[in-house]
């Protein structure tokens, strides 16, 4: 597909040639103006004028990473889905943006910056409003052309086959435990962040300002708490039906065995199909999508969706087709 569309091509030079470009140019703009600037210069502005300073070389750090970095990464981040061929809003948006954020991030360093070359005192440099209403209008412009660029994408999702109920004696029961879990590259990222936060934190209560220390240490609690609700989820099948809890407890959902349709084993991808990851929410389904791959996906009575991801889909959805027929011969 991504030979006939040239989807993949388009969204690469949209998310991550056109940023890089432009990030490049930044630098090579700042640069070319740093022997013209006050030491430091002004980075934030208020209503009163520049209130926050550092020095030059600091601020070509920021073009580059907020700038170049952190576009690039959202525009690489659907290359891989789009290649597979798969297709979706969310995978022709995030290059648009990544576009827009670089486009936004460059002219307003190299604005910033050029207002004060020549200037003896950072302070004395004018209001950044007037560059800040040429990035916004710049970015807006670039992202609408990204999108525009970019073949049109039509939704897709694989088909979903009712599972066989899985052969049991009368009188016996099944029951399948399973995980839901972010693969490991994703969760060590999140226990990672959620580290660095508890030590500034431990640093802040130790060498810092108490008010900072509770407002560190609140945000520590609050990620440390997001990160045991929503990286890992347990999942059982049994006679009630399927249940999907947080390794926190904090979250539950529960599909009574007489409200299944059929139960299938699906393959899924976060960002075409549901947008992302972690708890979704689309029309006409809820999901808990911590990676791409297979899944277990439940139709209600009403015709809503439920899916998660998990390892062995298969068989939890044997399962589950098979206390969900003894359930609705119960009700006969």
């Amino acid at each position: 597909m991504a030979e006939k569309d040239g989807a993949y091509g388009r969204a690469a030079a949209v998310g991550v040639v056109a940023p890089a470009v432009l990030s490049v140019g930044a630098l090579a703009a700042i640069v070319a103006m740093i022997g013209d600037l006050p030491d430091p210069v002004a980075t934030h502005w208020s209503g009163s004028g520049p209130d926050g300073f550092s020095s030059p070389e600091l601020v070509l750090v920021m073009t580059g990473a907020v700038g170049g970095a952190l576009p690039i990464a959202l525009g690489v981040s659907v290359l891989g889905s789009i290649r597979r061929g798969e297709r979706g809003f969310v995978l022709r948006l995030l290059p648009s943006v990544a576009l827009g954020l670089s486009t936004l991030m460059g002219v307003l360093m190299v604005g910033s910056i050029a207002m004060q070359r020549g200037l003896p005192d950072a302070a004395d440099a004018p209001s950044i409003l007037p560059v800040l209403a040429w990035g916004l209008g710049a970015a807006l412009v670039a992202g609408a052309t990204g999108w525009l660029v970019q073949p049109r994408h039509e939704a897709t999702a694989p088909a979903a086959a009712p599972a066989r109920p899985l052969a049991l004696a009368p009188g016996e029961r099944a029951v399948w435990v399973g995980r839901s879990e972010m693969r490991p590259a994703a969760l060590a990222a999140i226990i990672g962040g959620v580290a660095v936060a508890t030590l500034a934190a431990l640093a802040n209560w130790v060498v810092g300002d108490t008010a900072v220390a509770i407002v560190v240490t609140c945000v520590a609690l609050l990620l440390a708490v997001l990160a045991a609700s929503l990286t890992v989820f347990h999942v059982r099948v049994d006679a009630s039906g399927l249940t999907v809890r947080s390794a926190a407890r904090l979250v539950r959902m529960r599909v009574p065995a007489e409200d299944v349709a059929s139960a299938s084993a699906i393959e899924v991808s976060g960002l075409s199909q549901f947008g992302g990851y972690g708890i979704r929410h689309i029309p006409g389904a809820t999901a808990v999508v911590l990676r791409s791959g297979s899944a277990l996906e439940v139709t209600r009575g009403s015709g809503r969706r439920f899916v998660v991801t998990l390892d062995d889909a298969a068989t939890a959805a044997s399962v589950l087709a098979a206390v969900a027929e003894d359930a609705h011969a119960a009700q006969d």
